[in-house]
């Protein structure tokens, strides 16, 4: 399904000429007819980025569109977000993530931002919560930690980290953790 939405969403791109200023209406018709028929959060892209401003856009309109719904996403796209930093709706969370382009734009912008880090002990030195279930991306106004996650490359300080973690009872973030995802 979501490669079928990510080429139906290129056609619309590519089908400027016929779509005109209604790119982002059609994305987000698109978007809109593939959310999950019952959910109260969603967690946009558990993989994945917004590509362009339009399909950024289009999520700020479906969000729009559906006011008793809440959407958050974590996003490196800090370009498009800066673009309309002004118009983000009131039920949209965003959460830069550090390792982009633009990161700068973090900091210029005061945008609410998740700090990977290696330990508890990182995260209380640093005075930030760490989001163990998603809660901070998705409801939170002040940045926060995650504790390292995923694949490290073997024999890496984040590696070795990861480890200790796990030594310590730690298994990572599960899906069941987190909020409703698609």
């Amino acid at each position: 399904m979501v490669w079928r939405n990510f080429e139906a969403i290129k056609v619309i791109m590519m089908d400027a000429w016929r779509y005109k200023k209604d790119q982002v209406k059609a994305v987000a018709d698109l978007l809109e007819s593939n959310l999950p028929q019952k959910f109260d959060i969603l967690r946009v892209h558990v993989g994945g980025d917004f590509f362009n401003q339009v399909y950024f856009d289009a999520w700020m309109e479906v969000a729009r569109r559906t006011p008793d719904k809440h959407f958050y996403a974590y996003t490196k796209s800090l370009k498009y977000w800066v673009a309309r930093i002004d118009c983000i709706p009131s039920n949209f969370s965003l959460t830069a993530s550090y390792g982009g382009k633009h990161d700068e734009l973090i900091v210029e912008h005061g945008l609410k931002y998740a700090e990977v880090v290696y330990s508890e002990e990182q995260a209380d030195a640093m005075q930030f919560e760490i989001d163990h279930d998603d809660y901070h991306a998705a409801f939170g106004a002040e940045s926060f930690a995650l504790l390292i996650h995923g694949t490290q490359p073997k024999g890496s300080a984040a590696s070795q980290a990861l480890q200790e973690l796990k030594r310590r009872g730690w298994n990572g973030y599960s899906k069941r953790q987190q909020l409703a995802t698609a």
